[in-house]
């Protein structure tokens, strides 16, 4: 068996980014971390991105979006400990020389990556598309999002209103994307995405202390992330590596709803997983996909009804399969629209082991954290699709 591209590295600098503080020099009423912001970045850029296509009849190359979005992530874990305005003139004089510094922390971690020398010419600012340019509006916007929580609790701090009016005008400069209109003058859209902000504020594993405190919000973004860089070795087609990224992205979005229901109490009271599955549905037919158009509705009930079942379309309708080997053997194709659910649910324990194991690495430990570390080892220490060795993931981490 191959042992997979995605190395402990390059999970360990992912999750450093649930610990870098954002505004940290502001007084601030929450605590707002890089995780959090870039995960609510591209789920702004989903909504953008779809609004692109459905009013202003732009194609959208939703694999060159979420790579671009990638690249600009591992470029902010690196370059954390710059701020704003300073990196902003760093990249007007000396962008060659950061990028290729941020190449050079990278490439052990992602040289094995199809798209590690693409991520450098993108780098450089040697592209301008349409997919970038939402990009760039939906980080604007996170970070407005953020920054009119800071301006509400305290307006008259030093400078505050001078970078709330900054960051308007930034978010204003992208008037000519569709999404950015919408999400402006229609009170229901701009709630929408405040619901997955407010993801930010619902923490993993609340029954116990843990470094860092994972929100639902950045727990979706690494399962996403690891689904897309596990997704290489896996061979997987273009849509359904773009599915699987997506598909981790929203995959909690019915937590918005009825918060993080912790496991044991699932399976301990017989039906009621069942039962809240039924909530979750009708809750997010009734307070989200009411509110957005037909072509947003269809992505949201294929990514999150029956999130972790494997599944393809065909003439329109969506076909379960009870072995997910028969999604990569047989329907591999893009035109099928495939979902891998049980590798979905490989990466979100993924995710959830990595918590538990980073956080006892950092000396926060807990019976919860060790005994559910230990029994997500011993259900994937030897997991292994199309020949590629995913229990080592589980059975070589250090936290």
């Amino acid at each position: 068996m191959k042992k997979p591209r995605l190395s402990f590295s390059l999970l360990h600098k992912i999750f450093v980014a649930a610990s870098i503080r954002r505004w940290n020099d502001q007084a601030t009423p929450v605590e707002f971390l890089e995780l959090d912001k870039q995960a609510h970045k591209i789920v702004i850029a989903y909504f953008l991105a779809h609004f692109e296509t459905i009013k202003n009849k732009q194609t959208i190359d939703w694999e060159l979006l979420i790579l671009q979005f990638c690249y600009e992530f591992f470029e902010r874990i690196i370059l954390t400990d710059i701020k704003p305005p300073v990196f902003h003139k760093l990249v007007k004089n000396h962008n060659k020389e950061l990028v290729d510094f941020v190449c050079l922390e990278l490439e052990e971690d992602l040289k094995g990556f199809p798209f590690f020398e693409n991520m450098r010419s993108y780098l450089y600012g040697e592209v301008n598309n349409i997919e970038k340019q939402i990009l760039k509006a939906s980080h604007y916007y996170a970070s407005k999002w953020e920054f009119d929580i800071i301006y509400h609790f305290n307006p008259k701090m030093f400078d505050v209103q001078n970078i709330k009016n900054i960051i308007d005008r930034q978010v204003e400069e992208h008037y000519h994307l569709a999404g950015i209109v919408e999400i402006v003058l229609y009170q229901e859209i701009r709630e929408i995405i405040g619901m997955f902000g407010q993801l930010r504020f619902q923490k993993r594993w609340s029954q116990t202390p843990r470094v860092p405190a994972t929100s639902v919000l950045g727990h979706t973004l690494v399962v996403a992330l690891c689904a897309l860089l596990l997704g290489y070795d896996l061979k997987c087609c273009k849509q359904m590596q773009i599915n699987h990224f997506l598909c981790g992205l929203f995959h909690d979005l019915p937590e918005i709803l009825t918060r993080d229901i912790i496991s044991p109490i699932k399976r301990s009271i017989k039906g009621l997983d069942t039962f809240i599955k039924q909530i979750e549905e009708e809750e997010v037919k009734e307070k989200i996909l009411t509110k957005v158009p037909k072509l947003i509705q269809e992505d949201i009930i294929y990514f999150t009804k029956e999130e972790f079942s494997n599944r393809y379309k065909k003439d329109g309708k969506i076909i379960f399969l009870p072995k997910g080997e028969e999604i990569l053997r047989d329907f591999n194709k893009d035109f099928y629209s495939p979902v891998f659910g049980e590798f979905l649910k490989y990466c979100d324990h993924l995710s959830a082991f990595l918590e538990a194991k980073i956080s006892i690495g950092h000396g926060i430990s807990s019976k919860d954290l060790q005994e559910g570390a230990k029994n997500l080892e011993y259900q994937y220490n030897d997991k292994e699709i199309n020949g590629i060795d995913l229990g080592y993931l589980f059975r070589g981490f250090k936290g």
